[in-house]
């Protein structure tokens, strides 16, 4: 009896301290995500007549069957407004090809090490821009006629538009001259996923970790550091952004946590509602369940 005992809390001893370890994960990321960037840090020196960023989409998918992406997607949309540029569909082979190269082959293993596809696209998306130049756009990005043009016109290193929050970057649509210096500086600072730093019970938030919770946490010391003085960085705010691209969010890479992340970001006020009826339920029926035991006790 007592051995029975003794293995029932060493096992939901190994659960807590499990459980624990997951929950600090998550507080870690959520506090990344939500911590802002100071962007009046960084003063832009934009010129119009001069471009070092090449005129070359790049977008991913697994495979060069467009048919197979979930929703309409906008390839053959910059084909059709940008017939001067080339347009590149990078698949999981090409990226493999590139990441075994010489040049980035000190990422290889790392690359590898991720368990989400998103999360291979998020590293091969920086590395295809360091690699060639250009811009990058999600397969549910589509351009605004020809205003990437004059997004393109700008003599900055690198890119990258803020969530429509403002608290974080994210990384559907990234511009770049070819060999970014800043964008070098990210590749250095991605290291391979240890199981560690794994987060099993919400892998949607593991997602963001090689996503927009890496890059707003990379240039947000970046910034601080005064870097930008020395070279470029431009963050698009949520309505610059719009003036270039319309984002349809395909979301092709989200499970069911992802699904239930997202419904709750846009019903938030039901869903504030929802959990406090939820709370005030619970407090009913432990407070009426309290009660009803007392009764029974001195009856």
């Amino acid at each position: 009896m007592k051995s029975r005992q003794h293995k029932f809390w060493l096992t939901l001893s190994i659960v807590a301290v499990l459980l624990l370890w997951q929950i600090v994960l998550i507080i870690v990321t959520l506090k990344e995500n939500l911590t802002s960037i100071n962007f009046n840090l960084c003063n832009i020196d934009l010129n119009q007549t001069n471009s070092s960023i090449p005129r070359i989409i790049h977008q991913m998918w697994k495979t060069n069957k467009l048919s197979t992406y979930p929703i309409n997607n906008s390839h053959s949309e910059w084909k059709r407004l940008y017939p001067d540029y080339t347009i590149r569909l990078w698949t999981d082979e090409d990226l493999n090809e590139l990441i075994s190269d010489t040049t980035y082959r000190y990422l290889y293993d790392t690359y590898k090490s991720y368990p989400y596809s998103i999360q291979r696209a998020d590293l091969g998306r920086l590395i295809v821009l360091h690699s060639e130049g250009g811009i990058y756009a999600d397969l549910d990005v589509f351009p605004c006629s020809r205003q990437v043009e004059k997004l393109r016109l700008s003599n900055v290193s690198f890119i990258i538009p803020r969530a429509a929050m403002g608290s974080s970057l994210i990384n559907h649509f990234l511009a770049a001259e070819k060999s970014s210096s800043i964008i070098d500086d990210i590749l250095h600072e991605v290291v391979p996923l240890k199981f560690y730093r794994r987060i099993y019970i919400i892998p949607y938030l593991q997602v963001f970790s090689t996503g927009s919770i890496f890059l707003t946490r990379f240039l947000r010391k970046y910034i601080e550091a005064s870097e930008c003085n020395k070279r470029s960085l431009w963050i698009l705010s949520d309505d610059e952004v719009k003036k270039y691209v319309i984002h349809h969010v395909g979301r092709s890479w989200h499970s069911f946590d992802g699904y239930i992340f997202n419904q709750i970001y846009e019903y938030q006020k039901l869903f504030i509602f929802f959990l406090t009826f939820c709370i005030i339920f619970l407090v009913f029926v432990f407070k009426h369940q309290s009660f009803t035991l007392t009764f029974i006790k001195f009856r």
